[in-house]
């Protein structure tokens, strides 16, 4: 009898966990979400139209509020529960805060405008400060605030990403020496000659070929890349066997 009440118990113990993990997941698909590259200390492209992203529960209405302009924005997740809207940056500067409001509210601080560049490629790329010459003298000297750092995660997918792994960092002597030297220099020179802050994204992977980076749909539209599409879909159906 003991028995049985114990693994009545158990039971319900498990039921219960359930149900509340349920419950949990549904509050965690209603709060509205961003992508890591939209997040605290990230850099806008000045003086541009932006696009801005999310999620939230399909058909809640989002309220998009910024500290440089008086306007406010009301955009609707659609039925896969992301949502997007284009809007105007600042002309430069800085720091700027940015609040999304439905559900939840998130308030994104420490945002700067100035020049936004990507750093891909392969192994040129990747390489690090650390690995570069002078890298002592250079890490130490890398105290540029108004320089931001972003380097993406790898990730092998085959179809376009609306989100990654990875953070916006102050340019410091404890973030620059994994970040690509490549992309730093070539950022640290642009922002002595503009005197602008500076967003850099890292997102390069030594060896990878350019039509690793390029739509599926692009090289169909070329001939000449049939064969490379042949080899990949003969690689894939071996590996899968």
């Amino acid at each position: 009898m003991n028995q049985k009440r114990e693994c009545f118990s158990e039971t319900m113990v498990l039921i219960v966990t359930g149900i509340l993990l349920l419950a949990n997941s549904g509050a965690a698909l209603a709060d509205i979400k961003l992508p890591a590259v939209i997040s605290d200390n990230m850099v806008l492209q000045r003086n541009k139209k932006v696009s801005i992203w999310g999620w939230a529960e399909p058909g809640e209405e989002v309220m998009v509020s910024v500290s440089w302009h008086r306007m406010r924005w009301a955009v609707t997740a659609g039925d896969n529960g992301k949502w997007m809207f284009a809007m105007n940056s600042p002309k430069t500067g800085g720091p700027y805060e940015m609040t999304f409001s439905g559900k939840n509210t998130i308030t994104l601080k420490n945002i700067m405008a100035g020049e936004v560049w990507v750093g891909s490629g392969q192994s040129n790329m990747q390489m690090s400060v650390k690995s570069s010459a002078n890298a002592e003298q250079e890490i130490a000297a890398a105290d540029y605030p108004n320089i931001r750092l972003f380097t993406v995660e790898r990730k092998v997918a085959d179809q376009p990403q609306s989100d990654c792994v990875g953070n916006w960092s102050l340019c410091s002597p404890q973030t620059v020496p994994d970040f690509s030297a490549v992309a730093y220099y070539f950022g640290r020179e642009l922002h002595k000659e503009l005197d602008v802050p500076i967003g850099l994204i890292h997102t390069s992977w030594g060896g990878t070929p350019a039509e690793a980076w390029t739509r599926r749909e692009a090289l169909k539209e070329d001939s000449d890349f049939m064969p490379i599409l042949e080899r990949y879909e003969d690689a894939v159906a071996k590996y899968s066997c």
